[in-house]
């Protein structure tokens, strides 16, 4: 992303607000004889049930062994802090039952906040996508699509950081079904080791994987998973065949209602913060105390119901194995609003679905109750919906614009592709000079297209920021191959920019201002609102944060030529 310059700060922040649930453990030396006792029986008996898992899946310290009739101090003092931490999990979470039984015991807060973060490379919204907020009529009181014949079974990602191809992977194969009747089951290992736009066992991101299935993939019988255990992305094999998905282009939304929508019709990915105790512990119940504020790993919202004493809640299935949580899955409180428990509120990705999904329905949890004002549908069946590929606009422009806007009937939206044309093109041209990949700022985004949706024309505005702006060339289906604003900004500036004194060859940062803005080191993230009005399309874009001067490298490896023709490959 773009993939992984968001891991620094995940790491660093993760391991900082991990500390919220689990006090300063009480060392194993410390305890009394008796305790220790207890402490192996238990670290015996995990090692008899857990052991061989965490050893196939390198889950093991390099101190540790299979051995149950003897156990190291690390080892002691590793399980012993785990059980402390599993016992304030449960302290936070009343509705929630915690243990240390799970093959992640033995690994450390730190270690398993690195192996859970690795695996998710961001939450840039990208590649045809269409960022939307979901609705529908009513929503059923209860969803569960656990139960339904088009769920696979819970999948085990091991030491791989691949959460993001199997998060993906299942709910295209959930989706497909839905349309088609036929559960297949797709090769995970092919988007892991053949999807260039994400990083293989070291992350990747959700939308980026949807895009790289339109064009099909393989069955995983022809193409097996074999990264689990080493953690070794894999050489591309382009032997197998595909198999063409009825999936449309995917989505993008946010928030608790509009996930609830999409789950009214489908299951959806959805980004969570998994790198802590809560989930590394989890057991059953449902989760309402959640530490840490980044997001860190990717799975599938499959259901919402209602538990008796604890609420509402949100299921979701993981992909560390059946032997984790309630049987793979694991129930998260619902209702919170924000970015809901444990980030799973702020991103959610789905494939459109091509045609009517069968009548087969999910099975209902709860019934509707008697006191509901509103109408409830009498049927849990999915409803064959096409959701709006329109941005929501709900944020006010911090200043009136410069002009009135010019009166004129608006043609259809084409977001998602541009996005995905701006945000790929930009990255490309970036990594021609040897830069870091940045994401896509979507509240960013959000407040750039209030702005573009006054129709203002070729005039710069809100919010203000390091900003560039083009016009671009409209596009439907297919931008990536359209050249665009990307290479306007960047071209005809390169031209003028002088590497060796890190400025515009005449000495005029204006001069090269969109080129610095895009190329600068610095940026970690753009976003960007575009309009389709009667006086022209413009696209703005908003970069987070160039400095004046920047230091770019010069292109490597490559021409411009034969990089202005790689855009649109």
């Amino acid at each position: 992303m773009k993939i992984q310059f968001l891991f620094k700060s995940i790491v660093l922040l993760a391991a900082a607000t991990t500390t919220v649930v689990a006090l300063t453990p009480q060392p194993y030396s410390l305890l009394s004889p008796s305790d220790q006792s207890d402490v192996q029986a238990k670290l015996t008996k995990w090692k008899t049930l857990y052991g061989r898992q965490a050893h196939a899946h390198g889950l093991l310290p390099t101190s540790s062994s299979l051995n149950v009739n003897h156990h190291t101090q690390d080892e002691l003092n590793r399980f012993h802090n785990t059980i402390q931490n599993a016992q304030e999990a449960s302290k936070a979470n009343p509705h929630a039952v915690f243990s240390e039984f799970n093959q992640f015991a033995l690994l450390t807060p730190d270690e398993f906040q690195h192996m859970v973060s690795k695996s998710f490379g961001g939450l840039a919204v990208v590649a045809n996508t269409t960022t939307s907020a979901t609705t529908v009529g009513p929503a059923a009181t209860a969803i569960d699509w656990a139960t339904h014949q088009c769920n696979s079974n819970v999948q085990d990602q091991g030491i791989c950081g691949s959460c993001w191809a199997f998060s993906t992977v299942g709910t295209a194969e959930f989706s497909n079904c839905l349309v088609t009747g036929e559960l297949l089951d797709l090769s995970e290992q092919q988007v892991i080791s053949c999807d260039s736009l994400n990083n293989g066992c070291n992350g990747g991101d959700p939308g980026y994987s949807f895009n790289y299935m339109t064009n099909g993939v393989c069955l995983a019988a022809d193409y097996p998973y074999t990264s689990g255990s080493g953690g070794v992305t894999g050489v591309c094999d382009t032997r197998c065949t595909k198999r063409e998905l009825s999936l449309g282009q995917h989505h993008h939304t946010s928030g608790e209602s509009s996930i609830v929508a999409v789950l009214t019709s489908q299951p959806t990915t959805v980004a969570v913060e998994a790198g802590n105790s809560v989930w590394q512990n989890y057991q059953r119940g449902v989760v309402t105390a959640c530490p840490g504020s980044s997001s860190d790993h990717a799975v599938i919202a499959i259901g919402y119901g209602t538990d008796a004493k604890a609420g509402d809640f949100f299921k979701i299935k993981n992909s560390w194995g059946a032997s984790w949580g309630e049987n793979g899955y694991i129930r998260l409180q619902r209702g919170g609003g924000g970015k809901g428990m444990c980030n799973l509120a702020e991103h959610a990705w789905y494939p459109q679905l091509k045609g009517s999904p069968p009548t087969t329905k999910p099975s209902p949890t709860t019934k509707p109750s008697p006191t509901t004002k509103s109408p409830m549908p009498t049927t849990k069946k999915p409803l064959p919906t096409s959701p709006t590929t329109t941005t929501p606009r709900t944020t006010p422009p911090t200043r009136p614009p410069s002009r009135t806007p010019t009166p004129t009937t608006r043609t259809p939206s084409t977001a998602s592709t541009l996005k995905d044309q701006l945000l790929v093109q930009t990255n490309k041209i970036r990594a021609a000079h040897q830069l870091p990949s940045v994401k896509w700022d979507t509240a960013m985004a959000s407040q750039l297209q209030v702005w573009a949706d006054t129709c203002p024309g070729y005039d710069y505005g809100e919010p203000s920021g390091w900003q560039t702006l083009s016009t671009f060339v409209p596009c439907t289906d297919n931008c990536l191959k359209v050249v665009g604003a990307a290479w306007r900004w960047y071209d005809d500036h390169e031209a003028m920019w002088n590497y060796d004194r890190h400025q515009c060859s005449d000495g005029d940062w204006a001069t090269c201002a969109d080129f610095s803005n895009m190329m600068s080191p610095s940026v970690t993230s753009f976003g960007c609102g575009w309009s389709q009005c009667a006086n022209g399309n413009y696209v703005w874009c908003n970069y987070n944060t160039p400095v004046e001067g920047p230091v770019v490298p010069r292109i490597t490896g490559t021409t411009k030529a034969k990089l202005k023709a790689s855009l649109t490959m």
